[in-house]
């Protein structure tokens, strides 16, 4: 385990542990607000974060990460990590693989190419490949979800406020009471009646704020599968998470 100078501003020790034949980064901080020790886990960056609330704390911190190393170990899944979009790179878009195609000399957006098999052609300079794919898809979401909430708001009859994408970490949408929506773009990645189903789930927030067993009767006469959904979000959603740039991941909690 090789171990980093302290940094005394921030009070974080960055050491390194060994997660079968890989070595991790360990990053230990010191919040002294914090009642007990916290260990959480970044899929998408490959890092462990264990929290100690006084810096006296740190070294039982590190041997608290130490003692869990099982759990650290099925948390990071290579599935889980950071995929940043290259030429030749396979993702899911709508459920159906494709490919990702740079060509310097194509001029505009991204588009899609069905001739010979699904691909993603991508034009510019290949540094900006990753950040011209994620701009894409952010507008391919927006255009999918505003079509379906604007559809399902008319079965309704109701009418929406703002509707904003955004790369949440705990949802895939909300609504407010105020008819507000917010829509994860990475449902541009799974299958169309998934991304269906949270424009529905919202949609249904119109009628109901709650999850009462009326709300989720509007969630069916919308002809979303509810548990379908939630049954693919839950065994698929994570690892949509690791495509594109390395964002501030979901941090995962052991069981206590």
């Amino acid at each position: 385990m090789r171990a980093y100078p302290l940094m005394a501003m921030n009070h974080i020790t960055r050491t390194e542990i060994n997660i079968g034949a890989r070595a991790t980064p360990l990053i230990t901080r010191v919040n002294r607000r914090a009642k007990r020790l916290i260990l959480k886990v970044d899929p998408v960056a490959g890092e462990i974060h264990v929290t100690a609330p006084s810096k006296r704390a740190v070294p039982e911190a590190i041997r608290f990460a130490h003692e869990r190393i099982d759990w650290i170990a099925s948390q990071l899944s290579d599935n889980l990590r950071a995929k940043p979009f290259v030429s030749g790179m396979k993702i899911p878009y709508e459920g159906a693989d494709h490919i990702i195609l740079h060509d310097e000399k194509l001029r505009g957006a991204p588009h899609i190419d069905n001739e010979l098999m699904p691909v993603i052609r991508v034009g510019g300079g290949p540094e900006h490949l990753n950040r011209r794919v994620c701009d894409w898809l952010k507008r391919q979401a927006r255009k999918k979800l505003m079509e379906r909430v604007d559809f399902h708001c008319a079965e309704l009859g109701k009418k929406r406020r703002t509707l904003r994408i955004r790369d949440t970490r705990t949802r895939w949408g909300s609504c407010s009471s105020d008819g507000d929506m917010s829509f994860c773009w990475r449902l541009i990645f799974a299958p169309t009646e998934i991304l269906d189903y949270v424009a529905a789930h919202e949609c249904a927030h119109l009628v109901h704020m709650d999850h009462s067993p009326a709300f989720w009767r509007v969630v069916r006469d919308l002809g979303a599968d509810a548990r379908g959904a939630a049954d693919w979000l839950n065994a698929n959603g994570p690892a949509l998470y690791a495509y594109g740039v390395t964002p501030e991941a979901p941090r995962n909690q052991p069981p206590a």
